[in-house]
């Protein structure tokens, strides 16, 4: 069972020291991933995944869609969603209630599968 005030006290720290800086700005490229709280989505949800890990803690990536259609890359932990755009930790129900489409699951060991509706 996941602790919650983990994640909540986790989130809490990255959101208080990420700035965000996109991909083009920071590499000049268009999609770099590096665990760091000075980048985008997939930096932030980087560096909370590898200081989970070191308290022990087992973590999903998730590549979705926004409400808006655009890109994005969440950490999931049993159901919980650490996501920079977000004030607090939310559920993973709450999201998809929001127009959130999850896509795609990236495990700890760097395997990556497709999440299909309804399963």
């Amino acid at each position: 069972m996941v602790n919650v005030d983990l994640l909540k006290q986790v989130f809490s720290e990255a959101k208080k020291r990420h700035v965000y800086v996109s991909d083009a700005e920071q590499y000049g490229k268009a999609e770099h991933w590096e665990p760091g709280l000075m980048g985008d989505c997939e930096d932030f949800a980087l560096w909370c995944r590898e200081y989970l890990n070191t308290q022990g803690v087992k973590s999903d990536l998730i590549y979705c869609f926004t409400e808006n259609r655009v890109g994005h890359l969440v950490l999931s932990v049993e159901g919980w969603i650490l996501d920079n755009r977000c004030a607090e930790v939310v559920a993973n129900t709450e999201l998809i209630d929001s127009g959130y489409q999850f896509l795609r699951l990236g495990d700890g060991d760097g395997n990556w599968f497709e999440i299909v509706e309804g399963e």
